[in-house]
């Protein structure tokens, strides 16, 4: 699986190779050989790489944000956003650099673990649409807007890539 991350404005590029028990894992290019174990807590665990261990707590987290602490650190990265592509208001125009409008595409490479709607669905701003996970973490895609469900692409169990388009809507209904 390939994704982004960000910290701060910076964009880190990851990719995670499952290797057996252990995971690949490449930053930037860098690459480790990591193992993870669980924690004493459900939002804890320890990732283990090279002679090293971090002890890594989740401690919130968003569809946009990741607030960490890695060994009593605190840590917050950006999470790459899942993107609607909408020509100009009030307009039929196409998005530049792309060949769909009104399409939900998928901001990493992943796996669809729910689809929480339908075609036909009236969505509200902020409703949950699908669930992504990657690298062992679950991502909520939700509505940016008021919209009805044209077309869902994508069932549970599946991989998706990044930039695939996922769902088409209808505008303004919902």
């Amino acid at each position: 699986m390939k994704f982004e991350l960000y910290a701060g404005s910076r964009k880190v590029d990851v990719e995670v190779t499952p290797q057996g028990e252990d995971l690949g894992v490449a930053f930037d290019g860098k690459k480790f050989a990591v193992r993870l174990e669980k924690g004493r807590t459900t939002n804890e665990f320890l990732a283990h790489f090279d002679d090293d261990e971090l002890r890594v707590m989740l401690e919130d987290e968003t569809e946009a944000v990741l607030k960490l602490g890695i060994n009593g650190n605190p840590v917050t990265v950006g999470r790459a956003q899942a993107q609607l592509l909408t020509g100009p208001a009030g307009s039929d125009e196409t998005p530049q650099g792309t060949t769909e409008k009104d399409a939900l595409t998928s901001p990493l490479y992943g796996k669809i673990v729910s689809v929480d709607v339908k075609a036909g669905d009236g969505v509200d701003k902020g409703q949950s649409l699908l669930v992504i996970e990657s690298m062992k973490m679950e991502s909520v895609i939700r509505a940016e807007a008021k919209h009805t469900v044209r077309e869902v692409l994508v069932k549970e169990g599946e991989g998706v890539t990044k930039g695939q388009v996922l769902m088409r809507f209808s505008r303004g209904e919902g």
